[in-house]
């Protein structure tokens, strides 16, 4: 399978809202916006602000610096705003197109606004323009976006929202001429981390688990090479130390029996290039084994359909 092609999404934000007209609070309702392209000197488009008003009177604006900027000509459409509940809150939010990024999946730069019900303004959508072409699923409440992998796979990337923030969920590659659906409604709206590891240089094996606010983490731990693999449920909590984070687990048997423990440390948003370090823990006899070559994705098991998280 050939390395997959991440599209970065050149949109900067640059930012600034002005104070609302009046003391009374502001209804989303109330809300209408109007886009304006900024040239720079060679009469290409640098810049979209974005004002937002309230019966007539602009309450915020905030720009974006398009990079680079874009011929004037092939810029009709940047700046349209979509209003749709891309927070699925039940208010609109607001979509802003910025611009084609090139000839592959994932080829549409957005940024986007949502609405703040308790601040009754519009606010930063935090990780939304990091991706490219958001495809919202409301059913699901998930963002998705797709992206080249080979010439024969495509992976899909799944974000769920934390506040403000959206955070990237779980990943899942397949086939272009696969038509199977992989449902994983049963894992919750907790991120996936999934490491791959060989104890002691030796003996493969992938760890699966989710966190939730509270760092208690749960999942499985699978070793493909048993004489018969399964998946291991494993419990234990995080903690996070400056930029990186500690977990702390013990695997347990269908029987209660706890027949390993584990350390992992890791950046607190890792990547497939992270250091990373681990051990694995007889607790019988104390042995130690080292987690070699460990690697991160949140590419999950077709396996790992349910969360062994309690909701």
């Amino acid at each position: 399978m050939g390395g997959k092609v991440f599209i970065p999404v050149l949109c900067l934000w640059v930012s600034i809202s002005v104070q609302a007209q009046s003391s009374l609070p502001l209804k989303r309702s109330q809300l209408s916006f109007k886009s304006e392209k900024v040239k720079d000197a060679n009469g290409d488009i640098s810049h979209v602000k974005l004002g937002i008003y309230a019966d007539g009177q602009r309450v915020q604006e905030f720009t974006y610096e398009l990079e680079p900027p874009v011929d004037a000509e092939m810029a009709e459409t940047i700046g349209t705003v979509s209003e749709e509940d891309i927070n699925f809150d039940g208010y609109p939010d607001a979509d802003i197109y910025l611009g084609y990024m090139g000839g592959f999946a994932n080829n549409t730069r957005h940024e986007g606004l949502l609405w703040d019900e308790a601040q009754h303004r519009m606010v930063e959508a935090k990780g939304y323009g990091e991706i490219g072409e958001p495809q919202c699923e409301p059913e699901k409440k998930y963002i998705f976006t797709v992206l080249s992998s080979g010439p024969d796979h495509r992976v899909t990337t799944y974000y769920r929202w934390h506040g403000n923030k959206l955070v990237e969920y779980l990943t899942n590659t397949w086939a272009i001429e696969d038509d199977e659906y992989v449902d994983f409604t049963g894992l919750l709206n907790y991120p996936c981390y999934r490491f791959d590891t060989r104890l002691d240089g030796r003996i493969p094996t992938i760890i699966v688990f989710q966190k939730t606010d509270d760092d208690l983490v749960a999942g499985y731990i699978y070793y493909p090479r048993a004489k018969h693999p399964a998946p291991i449920l494993i419990k234990g909590t995080a903690k996070r130390l400056g930029d990186t984070v500690s977990y702390s687990f013990e695997e347990h048997q269908p029987d209660g029996t706890v027949t390993g423990t584990m350390r992992l440390e890791t950046p607190v948003e890792p990547d497939y290039f992270s250091p990373m370090n681990g051990t694995w823990t007889n607790p019988a006899t104390g042995k130690q084994l080292t987690m070699a070559n460990l690697k991160f994705s949140r590419e999950m098991p077709k396996w790992f359909t349910r969360s062994a998280l309690t909701p």
